[in-house]
């Protein structure tokens, strides 16, 4: 006797929800050019408590009505939120299919290229379509491949004055190191951790620049697998984070120094274009027992 199918993984069953909403669309004219699946799905990491993040590309995009029909024609409950404008930004949605939360982004080939020139021809250093492009670079085509092949090709082609200019950006937020030692002082728990964890948030701004990644602080996670990234970094890099984001402050304040410095020496040796003698400068201002005030 045959033995009975094995229920599908999570990141299965999710991939199956996000191939039918994708399907769900294609008949709208002139239809869906292509669709993909990103983030723990498209990776096959899910769990049962992820949720479904998709984009739907249109050559013209339909009206929202068209759209939300789409979604209802699979056993979608009603959109939970909305944001954006269709025609003008595209259209990010969200709604409940078979218990899990299914985010879908509507946008077309005019709306993706604006995005993804912000980076690739304006350079800016701190935007949220860094998401977009580590996203397109990771997706799981569900519709079209070949389209979702060409976007990929763009953004892996990372520009050299992209990642000089996040450099120079997440350097020049010059993480305040006179204070530390006045904040010791001071009962400032949450605002010493504050400054921590954006500190924290800058080094790996400047590594990414260097390392020529996408790096958004927006929803930061599976930090270990973008640390692999980074073949130019501290050693140990997410394991002494997270130990000096919980260590005691003095500690945490002269682990934070060290690793700030290893940054800096990596920047002078790989980086000689990126200007550190501000960032330097301001380092020698480190003292855990200060004279002067905080007030």
């Amino acid at each position: 006797m045959a033995a009975p199918p094995s229920a599908p993984t999570p990141s299965e069953l999710r991939r199956h929800i996000a191939q039918r909403v994708a399907q769900a669309h294609e008949p709208l004219l002139p239809g869906a050019i292509t669709a993909m699946v990103f983030g723990s799905t498209g990776d096959g990491v899910a769990d049962a408590l992820s949720d479904i993040d998709m984009s739907i590309v249109f050559e013209q995009l339909p009206d929202e009505a068209e759209l939300a029909a789409s979604c209802r024609s699979v056993g979608a409950g009603p959109w939970g939120w909305q944001s954006g404008n269709l025609h003008e930004e595209g259209l990010a949605v969200s709604f409940d299919l078979e218990g899990i939360e299914v985010q879908v982004v509507y946008t077309d080939p005019r709306i993706l290229q604006a995005d993804l020139d912000e980076l690739l021809v304006e350079h800016k250093p701190d935007t949220l379509n860094h998401k977009i492009a580590e996203g397109l670079l990771r997706a799981e085509a569900l519709i079209a491949p070949e389209r979702l092949d060409a976007w990929r090709a763009k953004v892996a082609a990372f520009p050299q004055g992209l990642a000089d200019a996040m450099m120079r950006h997440h350097l020049a937020e010059l993480t305040p190191w006179r204070w530390f030692g006045l904040l010791l002082q001071r009962d400032a728990q949450l605002w010493s951790r504050e400054l921590l964890v954006d500190a924290c948030y800058r080094l790996f701004g400047v590594l990414a620049g260097l390392n020529r990644c996408y790096f958004t602080v927006y929803q930061f996670k599976r930090v270990r697998r973008f640390a692999t990234q980074l073949t130019l970094a501290p050693p140990n890099l997410v394991e002494r984070i997270e130990a000096l984001l919980v260590a005691p402050l003095p500690e945490a304040f002269t682990a934070l120094h060290a690793l700030d410095g290893e940054v800096l020496a990596l920047l002078a040796a790989h980086a000689p274009q990126i200007d550190c003698s501000t960032a330097l400068e301001r380092r020698t201002r480190f003292n855990l027992a200060p004279s002067g005030r905080l007030t």
